[in-house]
C-alpha cells in the first residue's frame, strides 16, 4: 500500500480525456497526420470558445491555435502508453483495448482510469497522499512560487508542478478530487481536496478504480443525504448573498463553497441542485441564464464554467428563499 515519496515522473502532457477521444477516433477514420492536427485544433478551439462564450466577450477563436503538433505526439505517446494503439512499421493501428475505450459510453472513464493507472502510478498515490492529510486537503502553488517540488513533497509527492497540474484535471474528471484557487499573483494557491473515498475492498458503489500494487484501489463518490446538502447550500448562498434571501448570486461562487464543505466534485453539486430547481419542500431555488465575471487568469475557466439549460445556456445566476 505504501506508494507515498516514490519519485512520479512525467506524464504525456494531455489534461482531458476528450483529446485522447479525438485522436483514436480520427485513427479509426483513417485520417491523415495533419487531419488529425486540424481535429485536435478544433477540439482546442471549441473548449476556448466555450470559455468566451461563458464571460460574454472576445474573439471566440484564439489566432494561435492551428495544427496541434505537440499535441497530437502527447496524444500518441498516452495510447501508446496505454495500450490503445499499436505500430506495424511506421502506421499507427487501434488495439483491441483502445476499440473497446471507442465504442464504450459510460464505462469510458471507468476503462481510462484503468489503463491511467496501470501505466502511471500518479492517481493513486495522489488519492493515498490526500486520504492520510487530517482535512484531506494540499495547499500548493499555483505558479511554482514558492518552488512548487518542495512543498509537495511535505505531503509525500515526489512530483513536479506540471505532471501534477495535468494529474490534478485528470482526476478531477475521473471525480477522485476536486480544488480551488485562493490569493492573487504569486500569493496564489491551489487548495486540492478528495471527493471521494479511496478503499482497497471492493464496495458494493464505487466510481472508477485504480491499480494499485497489483490490485485495486476503488473510488468511492462521497455520499450526501438531502437535508444535509440543503443546510450547505442555504448556508453557502447566504454568505455569499450577504445574507439577504431572493438576491441572484453567482453559481459558481456557491459550487465552490458546496463543494468543499461537503467534499464532493461539481457534477454532484450540479445534480443535486437541479433536483431542488423541479421540487424541493422547504425552499424555492431558481437558477438563471447570464454572464460570467471576466477573469484574466483563466486557468482554471474550463473546470469553473456552471452547467447549462435546456437551451444551451450557462446557468449563472443562482437564489433561494423560503417556501
Amino acid at each position: 500500500m505504501e506508494v507515498k515519496n516514490r519519485p512520479l515522473l512525467r506524464v504525456p502532457l494531455i489534461r482531458r480525456i476528450e483529446y485522447l477521444s479525438d485522436y483514436l477516433q480520427a485513427l479509426d477514420g483513417r485520417c491523415r497526420r495533419e487531419e488529425i492536427e486540424e481535429i485536435l485544433s478544433e477540439r482546442k478551439r471549441s473548449f476556448e470558445k466555450e470559455k468566451i462564450l461563458a464571460v460574454g466577450r472576445g474573439n471566440p477563436f484564439r489566432r494561435n491555435i492551428e495544427r496541434t503538433s505537440n499535441l497530437t505526439k502527447e496524444c500518441l505517446k498516452l495510447a501508446q502508453t496505454l495500450e490503445f494503439v499499436y505500430r506495424i512499421g511506421d502506421e499507427v493501428k487501434i488495439s483491441e483495448k483502445g476499440r473497446e475505450f471507442l465504442d464504450s459510453t459510460e464505462s469510458r472513464k471507468i476503462l481510462f482510469a484503468e489503463a491511467y493507472s496501470k501505466a502511471y502510478p500518479h492517481l493513486a498515490t495522489l488519492a493515498l497522499a490526500l486520504s492520510e492529510l487530517d482535512d484531506k486537503e494540499a495547499i500548493l502553488p499555483l505558479h511554482n512560487k514558492p518552488e512548487f517540488r518542495p512543498e509537495a513533497e511535505k505531503i509525500g509527492l515526489s512530483i513536479g508542478q506540471v505532471a501534477f497540474d495535468v494529474i490534478r484535471d485528470i482526476s478531477t474528471s475521473l471525480g477522485i478530487v476536486n480544488w480551488y484557487c485562493t490569493g492573487k499573483g504569486i500569493e496564489r494557491r491551489q487548495h486540492v481536496y478528495l471527493a471521494s473515498t479511496p478503499i482497497t475492498e471492493p464496495p458494493v458503489h464505487w466510481k472508477v478504480r485504480l491499480h494499485l500494487n497489483g490490485g485495486w484501489l476503488f473510488i468511492v463518490p462521497s455520499v450526501v443525504e438531502r437535508g444535509s446538502f440543503r443546510d450547505a447550500l442555504w448556508s453557502a448562498y447566504l454568505e455569499v448573498a450577504n445574507g439577504i434571501p431572493g438576491s441572484p448570486v453567482f453559481y459558481t461562487a456557491v459550487r465552490e463553497k458546496v463543494c468543499t464543505t461537503l467534499r464532493i466534485c461539481d457534477e454532484q453539486f450540479d445534480g443535486e441542485v437541479l433536483r431542488m430547481v423541479e421540487s424541493d419542500d422547504v425552499f424555492s431555488v431558481i437558477w438563471s441564464e447570464g454572464v460570467l465575471p471576466y477573469q484574466r487568469d483563466s486557468a482554471s475557466m474550463l473546470k469553473s464554467l456552471p452547467p447549462k439549460n435546456e437551451d444551451g445556456k450557462y446557468i449563472v445566476y443562482l437564489k433561494m428563499v423560503w417556501r
